[in-house]
């Protein structure tokens, strides 16, 4: 049987190779609308493929449309940055706060190195449909890893009062983070890090931990 035209290689790429680089190059485009400081940027499939230099039959072996698009971007970034941060708990000190400046850190850092995350994240997903129910569970997602961490640090059983605290915590956390990311912060990515964590420690300290 003679192999299909599309799965040969190509250039010394296999199909399935192109494939995923086409997605990747999509994804890329994607962040570039969605986290555009121009919020005007729409995120259309004709829009998407001019950025990222490709046919709109590339676009729809990959997504079923403009939404779709908008989600996967989403949940990779979200998936990259929860990654980076348990990474750093990882590395971290078996301290309160040390583990709490890790693991702030390594958000801010990882949203400073690329600013197009923070706004999807804090800005664009507040209003665009597709992503707003998507920002709800991404902001529960952050407040059980936080309520789990806490737990598992200061030996403590779960409870309404801590699963309140990492609510409020990750919310004041975005809306700090989005305020600093506009410039309506006039601190330094240091001072942003150890204003947060006086107020982490703080907030666990209240509890008894």
């Amino acid at each position: 049987m003679t192999p299909s035209s599309s799965a040969r290689p190509y250039g010394g790429i296999d199909a399935a190779q192109r494939v995923a680089e086409r997605r990747e190059r999509l994804l890329e485009a994607g962040l570039d609308l969605l986290g555009s400081a121009d919020e005007g940027s729409a995120l259309t499939v004709r829009g998407v493929c001019t950025r990222a230099g490709l046919v709109a039959r590339y676009f729809y072996e990959g997504f079923a449309d403009s939404d779709a698009l908008a989600v996967a971007v989403y949940e990779q970034v979200v998936q990259d940055l929860v990654e980076d941060a348990l990474a750093a708990l990882t590395d971290a000190p078996a301290d309160d706060r040390e583990q709490i400046r890790f693991g702030l850190s390594a958000i801010i850092d990882h949203l400073a190195d690329d600013p197009r995350r923070g706004r999807l994240m804090f800005t664009t997903a507040v209003t665009h449909p597709a992503l707003a129910a998507k920002r709800l569970e991404m902001m529960r997602m952050f407040a059980g890893l936080l309520a789990t961490q806490a737990q598992s640090f200061y030996d403590t059983d779960p409870s309404s009062r801590l699963d309140a605290v990492a609510r409020f915590l990750v919310g004041g956390f975005g809306e700090t983070l989005t305020a600093w990311q506009h410039g309506d912060l006039d601190l330094s990515q240091e001072d942003l890090v150890e204003v947060c964590l006086e107020l982490f420690a703080a907030s666990f300290t209240s509890l008894g931990a």
